[in-house]
């Protein structure tokens, strides 16, 4: 059956011979050869159709083409949005692929010792049924890896293949490094969109012929492989926001991960220090088991790091340099004496928008959500950009009377900032500005062999990463992604901030984490410096219970956008108004798109919620022309 929601039907071509179902071809669209593959063989219409001009040996098999039925269901869209995904433009060039060569007789590696409390993990996990999807719950430094290694191990002996998921290509290397430490080269299969167009050819092209098992690595992009006989589906980082596509057809890497794994018998596992919380509960509540492990892989408690949080709201801890601290800067000066290395953190984004009060830690806050309020500064107005809640702005703080801050310093500015209070340290700075040589990725083994004394990055130097010289991490805008006016915004400060304080404490020295807070009363920072991910994850199933956010119903995220500020606004309203006939809809909005403007266009949004996800993707597939949507976002920004 066709999927229900395409917006266009499927076209219909010829063909001298009969085409089985995920036959790869190539067709006269318009003036050019299009890239597809053959959904069904059908009997003469009564038309005139044109003749498929190529086709290849290459056929997707049921369990991709389930996969592909089910994506196309489940995010409405319109098919060439979905087809992309499974027949890449790299193949489009090709009339006739290659066939892959058949390899050598595989020889596995000789299993060695693995920790007690990995150990534990893997008895745990290889106990349970294919069809008991795992959350691994471990602390930085605990060996997830190697866990993955031992369990991919068992799934080659078995003759089935393995798919690791990671966040970011940038993770590519220090993967890739591990498992073929492990399993030897020929045993894994790289893929991701900064390979050649013939590296990422030969990746699929191996797969699909499946001569042999493999552990196959990469992005969300991997999913979409023509998998055959996987026995695991791993994905790590799962918190990370890099598994949902932010454009185009917006699905999620977990969720498709989850579907992949049931469509071929396999088992899932989703990884990390900070399990999110939507998919953790969802996992859990239809049968998955929750799997820790609290210990460091190597070294002793010892050798763990100690936390500091330093209230930036007291005077005694404020320097001459803004962003940092008293404390901030003697650690990073100790550190270099010590000749052991320091990263300092910056989440870029925050606060440009937010009113805060540096004296007291003051910010607004919409009264319907619980959410912070942005400044406009062209109307003067604190403004919710959920629910449309609106207030005049103020100028001090209503607690204190102090001035109110707009502050938001640029990475580069701290850099030159560092520059003067530590002449003659190296300092290497990695944001989205720096030239493909200078990135992190390119730099790693540099970095890690000690090529830096100061590290300073913004969200890229949070992920998996391990610097066996590094000993302080400071965190100079811990406040930002707390004033973020978003439901979870919450979770993605604990996530961050444990998983960019995870770069210490890994086993090789003790390490030390600088935490700078305008509100050092916020219940996050406890759970952070106290590494508890359980209690927070209760206490932050229990704010969303109460304010009936995900995971207790689902959401959809719909804007429109228009040339002026007037038309968007009558747009969204008169789509409002279009929505009473749907029943137990909760409707919040409409309001300004946290980024109203844009282009020269004004966007402003409607967020629906409902427990029936299936009325929410029937409305997304009715949406009227300049209008967009996320079902299931991961923010509601």
């Amino acid at each position: 059956a066709l999927p229900a929601m395409w917006k266009q039907s499927v076209y219909t071509y010829e063909h001298i011979e009969k085409l089985e179902a995920g036959t790869i071809v190539s067709a006269p669209f318009g003036s050019v050869d299009k890239s597809g593959f053959v959904v069904a063989t059908v009997g003469t219409p009564d038309y005139i159709t044109k003749p498929i001009s190529v086709v290849t040996d290459y056929v997707l098999d049921d369990t991709t083409l389930k996969f592909f039925g089910w994506i196309s269901s489940y995010y409405p869209s319109t098919p060439g949005v979905h087809v992309q995904h499974f027949v890449p433009s790299f193949l489009k060039t090709i009339p006739k692929f290659k066939k892959y060569k058949k390899t050598e007789q595989i020889k596995l590696p000789v299993p060695t010792t693995m920790s007690v409390e990995q150990q534990n993990a893997y008895d745990t996990i290889t106990k349970l049924k294919p069809s008991n999807s795992v959350v691994l719950h471990g602390i930085t430094g605990s060996g997830k890896t190697r866990l993955y290694c031992e369990l991919a191990l068992k799934n080659m002996r078995e003759g089935k293949n393995t798919l690791i998921l990671y966040p970011e290509i940038s993770l590519t290397s220090q993967l890739e490094k591990t498992l073929v430490e492990f399993f030897g080269p020929d045993k894994i299969a790289v893929y991701h969109s900064k390979r050649t167009p013939a590296q990422q050819r030969q990746t699929w092209l191996k797969i699909h012929e499946n001569k042999k098992p493999y552990i196959c690595i990469g992005p969300r992009s991997a999913l979409f492989l023509p998998h055959k006989n996987l026995g695991l589906v791993v994905v790590d980082e799962a918190h990370d926001g890099a598994y949902k596509q932010d454009s185009g057809n917006r699905y999620s890497g977990l969720v498709s991960a989850g579907s992949l794994a049931r469509n071929h018998g396999a088992q899932l596992i989703i990884g990390s220090a900070t399990p999110p919380v939507q998919e953790t509960e969802q996992i859990l509540s239809k049968g998955g088991q929750l799997v820790c492990m609290h210990d460091l892989a190597m070294g002793s408690d010892e050798l763990a790091k100690t936390f500091e949080i330093v209230d930036m709201t007291k005077q005694a801890n404020k320097s001459a340099t803004y962003m940092m601290s008293k404390p901030l800067i003697e650690a990073v000066k100790k550190s270099l004496e010590n000749k052991k290395q320091v990263l300092l953190f910056l989440n870029k984004r925050g606060t440009a928008r937010m009113l805060l009060c540096e004296e007291c830690g003051w910010h607004a806050e919409c009264p319907n959500c619980e959410l912070p309020l942005t400044h406009h500064h062209d109307s003067f107005t604190l403004l919710c950009n959920i629910c449309g809640f609106k207030k005049k702005s103020v100028i001090s703080c209503p607690d204190c009377n102090s001035p109110l801050s707009l502050k938001n310093p640029g990475i580069k500015a701290i850099e030159q900032d560092l520059h003067r209070l530590f002449p003659g340290s190296t300092i290497a700075r990695f944001d989205s500005d720096n030239k493909k040589q200078d990135t992190f990725s390119e730099n790693y083994e540099h970095i890690r062999s000690g090529g830096a004394d100061i590290i300073i990055g913004t969200q890229l130097l949070t992920k998996g990463l391990d610097l066996p010289l590094l000993e302080t991490v400071g965190i100079m805008q811990a406040d930002s992604a707390l004033m973020l006016p978003d439901y979870t915004s919450e979770e993605r400060a604990f996530q961050q901030l444990t998983q960019v304080s995870g770069r210490v404490g890994r086993g090789h020295s003790k390490g030390k984490v600088i935490v700078q807070t305008y509100q050092p009363a916020s219940y996050m920072f406890e759970f952070v410096t106290t590494q508890d991910w359980h209690g927070f994850y209760e206490q932050e199933l229990e704010k969303r219970k109460r304010s009936k956010y995900p995971p207790y119903s689902y959401a959809i995220k719909i804007w429109v956008v228009k040339n002026t500020r007037e038309k968007a606004i009558k747009a969204s309203n008169d789509f409002c108004t279009n929505l009473q006939s749907y029943t137990s809809l909760r409707v919040l909005g409409p309001a300004p798109s946290f980024y109203e403007k844009a282009y020269g266009k004004y966007s402003w949004q409607i967020v629906l919620m409902s427990s029936d996800r299936s009325k929410l993707a029937e409305i997304a597939s009715e949406l009227p022309n300049d209008f967009y949507f996320d079902l299931d976002p991961s923010s509601l920004l």
